[in-house]
């Protein structure tokens, strides 16, 4: 692994352009040669437009440009073959090695080549930011987030301006709990809103709750590396008598992943005497138990991984989908792309990301009218598809482990109250922490069990804890565990105390699953409003704050008042049982309810609009 020693004395890099304002740049500058047309006919054939250049420069430009234009569809061993015939006719060129670099880093099995050819690159353009953003997104996937950082904000040296590099290094600086740099945030922000250059959506979801400002960094990803059109696709007319409407989950998480503990008792309990269920996985990471469970949920099971986004594109339409899902979004393995092409006449956003896709062709996303009441519909490009209750689905069968554990087994003082935040870190910033440590000094002998995703951030908490004045010892931490291992756990448990910019989500019906109140407070953007849908669901309005005085408020009496407390546990034990949350099958039934709706309407001629589920 290269170390930070040996990096080079700092200096400035070139400003940084995105794929296809590139390609429109390479097309402007060369016209009157013909090469855009040339550069496009390669990327269709592969023929030798480098026989039929005379300039060098303008053969690898062109080359260049064919090879990004394949990589944005995903049809990496065509771009690698236009590559490496562009690096053979130019073998000191850093940008071509930094941009097969970013090829193998798409391959977990290709990670060592990529390194050596960043390392090259380190060689060829020792000042260029974008090799120490390469590198650091290399780290990133390997799960060396330390070392990522570190990387980033090398990067950040160099060009102080490359926003890629910001947000991301601001998002692990989340992760890592140093917030060193909080006083600089809204500088930051400004400059994030104002760049001209795309960057990763999540990235963004912890650093402000603004759904305009989240709307904005959708499109603009997708605006940058796609055509972002509507490109309507006809419903299919030639259906035989009694057709099922044939549905399409695209994913890579159909394995032991939060999507299929939510998702599990929704594939398995659908309808198939009216609805034909495709599944297309493109990356599942394991082939486990839960991969089985969704294979066996599927009337058609695809497995998509490595294909380009072209042949997913043939594949679905081929297949006659009449409603395609995205149950991905911005969330790691995206594959947006295929969805701005249109996959089918009718496409929706559902789960995976807590946010708006900015895609003209993504007709719906599914909500309720807690994570966007009417009057934020502004902050969605798509329509908005309100289920009757909670929009995130809930397996009623879901496994608590029965582990030999007490409070000391798990690090936990035999008496006092336990607050608890089992929110990944990157979620918890220095407001919250604050209400959480002022809570500690008011509840005597209170102390707060924390998740550290199996991360070394106990020490950052504990750290920040003493600056406010309470005892470090009084942080204890919570490592990873199995899914029903942590159900378990999380009984031994008082409250959890919420998040604000991205709530809990899984998370939060986790806690709740296993008898733990929760506390949360409403913000604007979707990732802030979940963990209210999911307790008004659950009859548990009253958890429900909107302001920081109002939270704090609400857990120093669920801390302070025993009989309240009882009350709100007893709750929350019965809303297993009677409410909406966890009832699979009503949340099915209404959850297909929406899609004929849907469906119909379309076939009626109606244009995607706003629409409630009816006879609700």
């Amino acid at each position: 692994m290269p170390q930070l020693n040996s990096v080079p004395p700092f200096a400035k890099a070139k400003p940084h352009h995105n794929v296809k304002a590139d390609f429109l740049k390479f097309t402007a500058d060369v016209e009157n040669k013909n090469l855009a047309s040339l550069a496009y006919e390669y990327s269709q054939d592969l023929s030798n437009i480098a026989a039929q250049l005379e300039d060098p420069k303008q053969k690898v430009a062109a080359l260049l440009a064919a090879a990004r234009q394949k990589l944005v569809l995903h049809e990496s061993e065509v771009a690698e073959k236009i590559l490496k015939q562009a690096i053979d006719l130019d073998p000191e060129n850093g940008e071509l090695i930094l941009q097969l670099a970013e090829l193998y880093a798409n391959d977990s099995s290709r990670w060592d080549e990529s390194l050596q050819q960043y390392m090259r690159c380190v060689q060829l353009v020792p000042k260029s930011a974008y090799v120490y953003v390469g590198i650091a997104s290399l780290l990133l996937r390997m799960r060396n987030t330390s070392l990522a950082l570190e990387y980033f904000e090398v990067a950040l040296t160099f060009d102080p301006n490359h926003t890629i590099a910001l947000a991301r290094a601001l998002h692990l600086r989340g992760k890592q709990v140093k917030w060193d740099k909080q006083n600089e945030l809204g500088k930051n922000l400004k400059q994030l809103a104002k760049s001209k250059v795309a960057t990763d959506p999540f990235a963004h979801l912890a650093l402000v709750d603004d759904g305009q400002y989240q709307r904005a960094r959708s499109t603009h990803l997708v605006t940058s590396n796609t055509s972002n059109k509507v490109n309507l696709l006809s419903p299919y007319t030639d259906r035989a008598p009694g057709q099922k409407i044939r549905i399409g989950y695209f994913s890579n998480d159909f394995y032991d992943h939060a999507t299929m503990h939510l998702m599990g008792g929704v594939l398995e309990n659908h309808d198939h005497e009216e609805f034909e269920i495709y599944i297309y996985d493109y990356g599942s990471k394991k082939h486990d138990h839960e991969h089985e469970r969704a294979k066996g949920c599927a009337d058609v099971f695809r497995d998509i991984r490595g294909r380009s986004s072209a042949d997913i594109k043939t594949l679905a339409r081929e297949d006659k989908l009449d409603i395609a899902i995205d149950l991905k979004g911005f969330t790691q393995g995206t594959r947006y792309d295929i969805f701005a092409q249109r996959l089918a006449p009718l496409q929706i956003a559902y789960l995976g990301y807590p946010g708006t896709t900015g895609l003209k062709a993504m007709d719906y996303i599914i909500a309720d009218e807690v994570v966007i009441p009417v009057s934020k519909r502004r902050h969605y490009s798509e329509k908005v598809l309100y289920m009757p209750h909670s929009y995130q689905p809930n397996d009623e069968r879901r496994w608590i482990a029965n582990i030999d554990s007490t409070r000391e087994s798990l690090g936990l003082p035999e008496t006092g109250f336990v607050f608890s935040s089992f929110n990944n870190p990157y979620k918890v910033t220095p407001k919250e922490f604050s209400i959480w440590m002022e809570l500690l000094k008011e509840v005597e002998d209170s102390v707060l069990w924390i998740y550290t995703a199996g991360s070394d951030v106990i020490g950052n908490f504990r750290k920040e804890a003493q600056a406010r004045g309470v005892d470090a010892e009084r942080i204890i931490p919570a490592g990873k565990m199995l899914p029903e291992q942590h159900l378990a756990r999380l009984r031994f448990a008082d409250l959890f105390l919420d998040t604000f910019a991205v709530n809990a989500h899984t998370t939060a019906s986790d806690a709740l699953w296993s008898g733990l109140p929760v506390v949360t407070k409403l913000g604007d953007q979707f990732a802030a409003r979940v963990a209210g849908s999911i307790l008004t669901a659950a009859g548990l309005t009253d958890l429900v704050t909107t302001t920081a005085s109002a939270y704090k408020a609400k857990a120093l009496q669920m801390a302070t008042d025993s009989t309240y407390y009882a009350d709100v546990k007893a709750r929350v034990m019965s809303s297993h049982d009677n409410s909406p949350l966890y009832d699979t099958r009503g949340y099915t039934r209404d959850f297909e309810d929406l899609l004929k709706q849907v469906f119909e309407a379309q076939h009626a001629g109606k244009k995607p609009a706003h629409q409630f589920l009816e006879d609700h």
